[in-house]
């Protein structure tokens, strides 16, 4: 059973305990070589460096190996780092996978009903058809129950996919009812279907990570594949109708640099634009908050991907 996870790792630990290879990288310094790891489990990833054998023990093993290490934690340039002793190396059937692969705290099978629910409330007769028919490929419903919303920022576990693309849902049924000009179906089955390209995006094993066509192709225009090929299939679709939604699928990122291959033109367009955004945000910091937060914390590490500090509260502070 495991017992030491990466987030409660501190220097001046031994350890002896399981971990996955996530990446390996054979470095050169005055004296050899060294060999750099990135290990991990479900609650984050640490480096790790083998002075020893470095050449052999980098050729001995493989990036999503379960490995049994032996070792201490030391600190390097501020982080936690693990000077390994030895390992040995674990099948993946002895391994409980829950431990490297964190879900959302809601099953993914009742994720995935909630979301049924939701296409099948939408009025418009070819919208609900477009629904059902991606609803009927059991491909698409497998991706959709295991994919995560993302690899490291937000909704970063199995079922976040879904999770992201429900509370987007809500965010815009709320939108409908302060601005009674949207398009409510068209919204909602935009928020339903904005990332459905991140069913290819990630492969998820011993950890989760990009996918070949996840770096290639991208999951907006993956998802823009995969919207436009159902509706082919059906001739008596709308043409505007179709245009309408592939435009908020293809601009639900907002900006060029963001990977949008066009900008938001619609008044649904720019809805679903930030209630991803906001989504998106929040639920990275509830990821940064629950993780960093313990007694007498204030603030969390600083977070290189947006340039600030996050304030994590006063120890008992009292929340309205």
């Amino acid at each position: 059973m495991k017992k030491s996870w990466v987030r409660d790792l501190k220097p001046g630990m031994e350890i002896n305990d399981l971990f996955v290879l996530r990446k390996k990288e054979l470095r050169d310094y005055e004296g050899g070589n060294f060999l750099k790891l990135e290990l991990g489990d479900k609650t984050g990833r640490v480096n790790a460096v083998v002075w020893n054998d470095a050449v052999n023990v980098y050729r001995s093993v493989e990036e999503g190996e379960f490995l049994q290490v032996r070792g201490f934690t030391t600190s390097y340039r501020n982080d936690v780092q693990i000077r390994l002793d030895s390992f040995t190396r674990v099948k993946p059937e002895q391994v409980e996978l829950t431990d490297f692969l964190p879900h959302s705290k809601t099953p993914p099978e009742n994720l995935l009903e909630i979301y049924k629910n939701e296409a099948a409330g939408i009025r418009d007769s070819n919208l609900k058809q477009l629904l059902q028919k991606i609803l009927e490929d059991q491909q698409i419903v497998k991706g959709l129950t295991i994919a995560p919303g993302g690899k490291l920022w937000h909704h970063n576990y199995v079922g976040g996919l879904l999770e992201h693309t429900l509370k987007i849902v809500e965010i815009c049924k709320k939108a409908c009812e302060l601005y009674p000009t949207l398009d409510r179906d068209l919204l909602i089955t935009a928020a339903l279907l904005h990332d459905i390209g991140k069913i290819s995006q990630y492969q998820v094993g011993s950890f989760i990570d990009y996918s070949d066509e996840g770096r290639l192709i991208g999951h907006i225009v993956e998802g823009d594949r995969i919207v436009s090929d159902k509706i082919k299939q059906m001739p008596e679709f709308p043409e505007v109708l179709a245009m309408k939604l592939r435009h908020l699928i293809l601009s639900h990122q907002g900006e060029l640099q963001m990977g949008s291959p066009v900008v938001p033109q619609t008044l649904e367009a720019i809805v679903l634009h930030n209630a991803d955004e906001m989504d998106a945000k929040v639920g990275a910091f509830m990821r940064i908050i629950e993780s960093e937060q313990e007694p007498g914390k204030k603030w969390s590490s600083y977070v290189k991907l947006i340039d600030r500090y996050i304030y994590l509260g006063e120890q008992g502070e009292k929340k309205e």
